[in-house]
């Protein structure tokens, strides 16, 4: 493998995602951009988050293989016209390694999250977040809301709870988890075993293959040695 120097390290969701699944494949596509993740479903949330961001935030219309999904931004957008209530879309948000607030390319930035939609009600020391989800099957990853709920606590300090919001629009359901700031040190516990071994390989250069039956058809590392075979 042709290492380079890195960047100093930061993660995020999708990315300690892809490490889990395999490193290599994590260092190809995150870190050294040598291959691109592409696919229609990807592609197609990718529209559909574009189109839901303008919705809500400039009051365009969906295009029409999206109105199914019309409900969920009207809601959004009622609540936009509420008194002491803010509304924002596409958040780019982030926190230094110490869980304090910095901007989302800061040089201490530590990790990174997009918050689809933050609702912020002040008065009543509440947030709610959504994240639109586009695919097949209903998977709540828990750990991905609970890691928006410890930065948006990070860049708010009179929050004292958070609903925290996957909205399925393939199954025009929802999954919600609420979130007080003494749920969010569990959090850490569970989550920073893996996130100090990925910051060990960024600082070893380390990044062994972990073949599995997602090698024969979804990985676009065409380099690696188990691309399409999935075994050792």
């Amino acid at each position: 493998m042709n290492f380079q120097p890195t960047k100093r390290f930061s993660w995020s969701w999708s990315k300690l995602k892809n490490y889990r699944t395999c490193p290599k494949r994590h260092w190809e596509i995150d870190i050294q951009k040598n291959f691109k993740e592409e696919s229609e479903a990807l592609t197609w949330g990718n529209q559909v988050h574009d189109a839901m961001a303008k919705r809500i935030d400039k009051g365009m219309g969906l295009p029409p293989t999206m109105f199914r999904y019309n409900d969920w931004p009207i809601n959004v957008m009622k609540l936009k016209n509420t008194i002491g209530v803010d509304v924002t879309v596409e958040n780019k948000m982030a926190m230094d390694a110490s869980f304090r607030p910095t901007s989302f390319f800061d040089a201490a930035t530590w990790f990174r999250t997009v918050i689809d939609v933050k609702i912020l009600i002040e008065s009543a020391k509440t947030a709610i977040t959504i994240d639109w989800k586009t695919g097949g099957n209903v998977n709540p990853e828990f750990e991905q809301l609970g890691l928006s709920a410890a930065v948006m606590f990070a860049h708010y300090p009179w929050l004292e709870q958070i609903g925290a919001i996957y909205v399925w629009l393939g199954h025009d359901t929802q999954t919600v988890k609420a979130y007080r700031r003494a749920d969010i040190a569990p959090l850490w516990r569970q989550v920073m075993p893996e996130v100090q071994k990925m910051e060990n390989a960024h600082k070893t250069l380390t990044y062994e293959a972990n073949p599995s039956g997602l090698c024969v058809r979804h990985c676009p590392v065409t380099s690696c040695p188990y691309h399409g075979k999935g075994t050792r």
